[in-house]
């Protein structure tokens, strides 16, 4: 009786020998071999859906694009619909037999419908990434989809290679641009004028700040005329002033002066006393000034006191 974890061996002419297995060890053997079949079908299905290898077992439509330059663009390059990947270029840039550009190939998934408009350009991603085609879809519900072989004008994106070109003319210009000011306007005549220019501006500098020292002198001068203006200016005012009150004392007030300028008779009076002195003098003086003038007629006057001779 044999066990189920034994082995037979079986010797055989000429010391050849046989191993007999028991059924359980032949399915182990099996399970082992079926787990590694499976997980290489497995490995071969993500190669297939995730990796190159599944380009080939999908179907396609063909696109012509024509860019004014395709520079970057390679066979293989993804083919972009708002960042989603519907195609690839199915080979390098051509050159056109008429007009300028080159026509680029696409290849279209056959399930992806390209509305009529969309813009197609060569984008980049970032400055140093590869090269891609971008499609764009026109705003709006699409009325009609792009048939097979049908040929569309496309644009560029602005790359690193683009702004290294336009750098490059940048630099140039710049470049021809210092060799004008170096010839013209650095010129060593013109050199030599500027330092005499610079040399006469040291003068006219030098001669305003003397200017400046004289002018402070008489600015200094004129400040103290003015002050002086200013002063008998208000001297001036102050004497008007007195001179109006004097006036005024004398023509509205109650002294002699106002009496005289006020008093008609009064003033007379002391005409008549002044003219008797002259003629007959103190010791002998009589009124005769009054005599030799006629009499008023007689008005309305207040009454005249005696005057004691």
């Amino acid at each position: 009786m044999i066990n189920a974890g034994t082995k037979l061996r079986i010797e055989g002419p000429q010391g050849k020998s046989w191993t007999i297995m028991n059924r359980h060890e032949r399915g182990l053997e099996f399970k082992v071999g079926a787990f590694v079949f499976v997980g290489l079908a497995m490995l071969g299905a993500l190669l297939v859906q995730f990796g190159r290898l599944g380009e080939g077992f999908k179907t396609y439509y063909p696109l012509t694009v024509r860019f004014t330059d395709a520079s970057g663009l390679l066979k293989g390059s993804d083919v972009l619909l708002a960042g989603a990947k519907i195609g690839k270029v199915a080979g390098g840039p051509r050159m056109v037999r008429e007009g300028q550009g080159v026509d680029v190939p696409l290849k279209i998934y056959d399930y992806i419908k390209v509305p009529e408009g969309s813009k197609f350009t060569v984008g980049s991603s970032g400055l140093l990434g590869d090269r891609f085609v971008n499609v764009v879809m026109p705003p709006g519900q699409p009325k009609a989809f792009l048939a097979p072989n049908t040929h569309i004008s496309g644009a560029r994106e602005t790359g690193i290679d683009d702004l290294t070109r336009g750098g490059g003319a940048l630099v140039n210009d710049l470049r021809t641009t210092v060799q004008k000011l170096n010839q013209d306007t650095l010129s060593s005549q013109n050199m030599e004028n500027l330092k005499s220019s610079m040399e006469h501006l040291n003068q006219a500098t030098g001669a305003l700040a003397e200017s400046s020292k004289k002018l402070d002198g008489v600015i200094e001068q004129a400040d103290s005329t003015m002050a002086s203006a200013k002063k008998a200016a208000d001297n001036l005012q102050s004497a008007i002033a007195d001179t109006h009150k004097v006036l005024r004392s004398a023509t509205q007030g109650k002294g002699l002066v106002a009496t005289l300028l006020n008093n008609q008779q009064l003033a007379d009076d002391l005409h008549a006393l002044i003219s008797n002195l002259r003629a007959h003098g103190v010791l002998f003086y009589r009124d005769t000034a009054a005599t030799a003038q006629p009499k008023p007629t007689e008005q309305t006057k207040p009454a005249r006191q005696t005057r004691s001779r």
